[in-house]
């Protein structure tokens, strides 16, 4: 693919621009204008009330007669877009090269969800697969709006989806651009429908004349309003050009950094003053650029300028897409099924035209037979009567010649070509569309067969499904491109988890690299490559189900293998991980914690990695840590004892010590006391010892 093309808005004068601008978009909307009549009428067959019949029969069919809308193409229309619903395809970053690492893949992934669910993502690529899936075109819009659009001060901006209706008729490409996701275009022109009124409120000064003015086609329309527009247009220009570079050393952060010209004349002499900052060299590169202008059939209503990114940021999105003789077809479901659906249509209404005006049998008579008044009156009024009377009739000679009716005048029959035809054409549109589940799968089926059976339905729209999700892709590569230039600063952003869990993260986080002890910036998308790859699967609800089911059977068929035990735990942790239900709270909160001790998520806050790291920490220096926490409680509080508390102790010491004089003095009385009783004791000894020897002789 060539990329050679270096055209430059900005070297035109307006009126170069204008003359230029009007003379493309008309070229480009002219190649494809058969194209956006069949899509326009792809769109009215199924949406708009009557639009089965336009263009259709119109001198056999006039509105007189009858026109039913037995509607066999809208059930596998919306059975795709239900599929869809279910099954939305997203985006999915990984890395690159070999500084963007994992982390920061999953950092771009958690702010693309966020933005894709709070600005307009889910609406605005429904609105072009549905145009898609219908006539093969639709296309959606990135844009950048103000964070806070009402602050002057916050200079913030998120990028936006927008939705793009009729893209067949509003959206035109360089022609000369082939690829499928218009990455080879050079510029793209968007219209976009004003009313006079509003045209005037938004350009006051400006002539109301529209830029270019899209077919209205006529399939002789059941409806033919068609409001006033004025069509404003906004071209998007993919411009590459050279330009010089500087690109200098960082040598806190370790990392290189590269100033535009422009930015490098106004901070360059805070770059000679920066210690850490050298200079490397100065070189050119080729810098691919988005500019966009806006103008009407006068005017430039808005001066080109450059934008976020360095893609068109339009994504077309296709049906079935091929090239034949050089130009460009698509088509969705509706275009192939149109004809048959309008001939089944067409003989259904004309069966229930025979069945209203042609519903019963006549009888024919002779005049002869009907002369009498009475019977006239008997036959004209011949419901619930028993029986009916007729006059015979007779020829000239008296001689009967009729008895009764000579014949009946019959409602026409279903011949056999209208009778085979309204077998085929429903078996035509079954086979085409591949029929609903309903029509061929059997309610006796098991879950897994009848996922099958679908799969093979599918397989009538996998091309379309294919393009879709090549659209999706691309435009996860149009989000980088702006994401890495409207998320430059630092600042707290929203992400959002694959599991929708909603969190905050601070872009620009310098931290301690435990590698080189330098301090580096974490969290940024500065100077990080990554290709985005579809994400394709159930919704998360739906998907949450699913795993719900899953793990439940997989934990009854786990009981009952050896060793299965031993995934109990963790099975059982990411059950109740997503499990939904009111009052669940504590018991997530709780299993959050298991899951994270058990390694089984990674911490997205800093409080869950304060806590991690908490538990981390080997059981010894918990304990370790307690009893020195103890010990130095209990040593702050002598320290910290007051005077009451010392009076206290003093007291305590005084009483102790009185206790201690009162039990010596009894221990002393004591002591006097057994010396007493020893004394009397022996003196009493010795009285009886010498009354013994007095005694006389024997």
């Amino acid at each position: 693919m060539s990329e050679e093309f270096t055209n430059n808005p900005d070297e035109m004068t307006d009126a170069e621009q204008l003359d230029k601008f009007k003379l493309d978009v008309n070229r480009d909307a002219n190649v494809v204008d058969d194209q956006r009549d069949q899509a326009n009428e792809d769109m009215r067959f199924v949406n708009v009330t009557g639009g089965m019949w336009e263009g259709f029969l119109t001198n056999d069919f006039d509105d007189e007669r009858v026109k039913l809308e037995l509607d066999t193409v809208s059930n596998p229309l919306q059975r795709f877009l239900g599929e869809w619903v279910l099954n939305r395809i997203g985006v999915d970053y990984e890395s690159a090269d070999d500084k963007t690492s994992d982390d920061d893949a999953e950092l771009l992934n958690g702010i693309y969800r966020s933005d894709f669910r709070d600005n307009f993502g889910k609406m605005s690529t429904d609105v072009a697969v549905g145009e898609a899936s219908n006539c093969g075109y639709g296309a959606f819009k990135l844009a950048t709006v103000f964070e806070d659009d009402e602050n002057p001060e916050n200079d913030n901006k998120r990028i936006q989806w927008r939705p793009m209706y009729n893209a067949y008729n509003t959206v035109f490409w360089d022609q000369a651009a082939q690829h499928i996701t218009k990455m080879d275009a050079r510029w793209c022109t968007v219209l976009k429908p004003f009313t006079r009124d509003a045209f005037e409120d938004a350009y006051p000064d400006k002539s109301a004349v529209s830029a270019y003015t899209p077919d209205t086609h006529d399939h002789g329309s059941v409806s033919t309003q068609t409001p006033d527009f004025v069509y404003v247009a906004t071209r998007y220009e993919a411009v590459r050009k050279k330009e010089t570079v500087f690109i200098y050393n960082n040598l806190q952060t370790s990392e290189v950094e590269v100033y535009t010209k422009e930015d490098h004349e106004l901070i360059e002499d805070e770059l000679k003053a920066d210690a850490f900052r050298t200079f490397v060299r100065e070189r050119k590169i080729m810098r691919r650029s988005v500019m966009k202008t806006v103008f009407s059939g006068d005017d430039i209503l808005e001066k080109t300028r450059r934008i976020a990114g360095k893609w068109i940021p339009i994504i077309p999105v296709y049906g079935i897409r091929t090239y034949v003789d050089g130009v460009e077809w698509y088509r969705g479901i509706v275009r192939k099924l149109k004809d048959a659906a309008r001939l089944y249509n067409m003989q259904v209404s004309q069966l229930a035209e025979n069945a209203a005006s042609s519903g019963q049998e006549v009888p024919i008579f002779f005049r002869d037979q009907m002369l009498n008044e009475d019977i006239k009156n008997l036959w004209a009024d011949k419901n619930n009567k028993p029986y009916l009377l007729v006059d015979q009739a007779t020829d000239a000679e008296g001689i009967t010649i009729a008895a009764g009716p000579i014949a009946y005048s019959k409602p026409p029959q279903l011949d056999s070509s209208t009778a085979a035809l309204l077998g085929i054409v429903p078996a035509f549109i079954q086979d085409t569309t591949g029929g609903m589940p309903q029509e061929v799968t059997d309610p006796d089926l098991s879950g897994r067969a009848i996922r099958e059976m679908r799969k093979i339905i599918n397989m009538t729209t996998a091309t379309i499904t294919d393009n879709i999700a090549e659209a999706v892709t691309w435009s996860g590569e149009v989000y980088q491109s702006m994401a890495s230039e409207e998320y430059a600063t630092q600042r707290i952003l929203k992400i959002t988890g694959k599991d929708g869990t909603k969190s905050q993260t601070q872009l620009f986080k310098t931290v301690l690299d435990s590698e080189t002890g330098k301090m580096v910036q974490s969290n940024t998308l500065k100077g990080k490559r990554f290709k985005a790859f579809p994400d394709a699967g159930p919704q998360y609800e739906t998907m949450r189900e699913e795993t719900v089911d899953i793990l439940k059977g997989m934990l009854e068929t786990l009981a009952n293998i050896p060793g299965g035990q031993q995934y109990t735990p963790a099975m059982l942790a990411v059950l109740l991980n997503n499990i939904t239900g009111v009052g669940l709270e504590p018991i997530k909160e709780l299993n959050r914690k298991i899951m994270l001790s058990q390694g089984l998520v990674k911490p997205e806050t800093e409080e869950e990695e304060a806590l991690v790291a908490q538990m981390q920490q080997p059981q010894e220096d918990a304990q370790e840590g307690l009893i020195e926490a103890a010990t130095n409680q209990q040593n702050a509080e002598a320290r910290n004892l007051d005077a009451s508390a010392t009076q206290k102790l003093a007291d305590a010491a005084k009483k102790e010590a009185e206790t201690v004089e009162t039990l010596t003095g009894i221990e002393q009385e004591q002591q006097k006391i057994d010396a007493n009783i020893r004394k009397e004791f022996e003196e009493q000894r010795t009285q009886i010892i010498s009354e013994v020897r007095s005694l006389p002789l024997q």
